[in-house]
């Protein structure tokens, strides 16, 4: 048995980011996957979970976690990786949790949502006014990004931190969404250290459309 139980979806951005982090910690993990094109997430076995029916769910060694910033911040606690190096540290890097959360997620989340309406895979159409808004949101955040990582590697501290983690999650599905990456050279290159990172893999690549022992 596993310690570690991921319940999510390869769709889900906050599912990859939790699933990155355990990843990059060398931890092993089993990942169920809930498909919410059949309405896996309002069955009793993943509202019994997660109370509101939402993804990623972590369950570890028997205790639920939701909420992916909560669920990272819990592993770096617990597993002592990517917390940053003293309190004033964590502190910043709580707060790039947070900003993340409140201005680059949900813009590439709705970006990724407009590509799915164009492949078919989720029954939306959006009109390109709004897709067009989306998107400049979702630059105007990585414009921010940039500016921090103008005179450093990472985000908060000399190394990374579960906020280059938290927010890499975001852009490598700005990535899939065909933002070009070079447009921001800071961010660019410090993509290339965060994917350099010792076991990392891109998000499709770590989680299918299926349930998995990972390791």
């Amino acid at each position: 048995m596993q310690r570690f139980t991921l319940y999510g979806s390869p769709h889900s951005l906050p599912t990859y980011k939790v699933a990155l982090m355990l990843r990059l910690s060398g931890e092993p993990f089993s990942f169920r996957y809930v498909s919410f094109r059949k309405g896996m997430h309002k069955t009793p076995e993943v509202l019994a979970l997660s109370r509101w029916g939402q993804v990623p769910v972590l369950v570890d060694s028997g205790r639920i976690y939701t909420q992916s910033a909560a669920i990272v911040e819990h592993l770096a606690e617990t597993l002592g990786r990517f917390q940053g190096p003293d309190s004033a540290t964590r502190q910043v890097v709580r707060e790039w949790l947070y900003w993340d959360v409140d201005a680059l997620f949900p813009p590439v989340f709705s970006c990724y949502g407009v590509q799915l309406g164009q492949q078919k895979l989720l029954p939306i159409s959006v009109e390109p006014m709004i897709a067009d808004y989306h998107r400049g949101r979702a630059e105007a955040a990585l414009s921010v990004l940039d500016a921090q990582l103008a005179h450093r590697d990472f985000l908060c501290a000399a190394e990374p931190t579960i906020a280059d983690l938290f927010c890499y999650g975001d852009v490598a599905f700005a990535e899939i969404c065909a933002f070009d990456l070079k447009r921001w050279t800071n961010v660019a290159g410090w993509t290339e250290r965060v994917t350099a990172l010792a076991g990392f893999k891109a998000p499709f690549a770590l989680l299918a459309m299926e349930d998995a022992e990972l390791s």
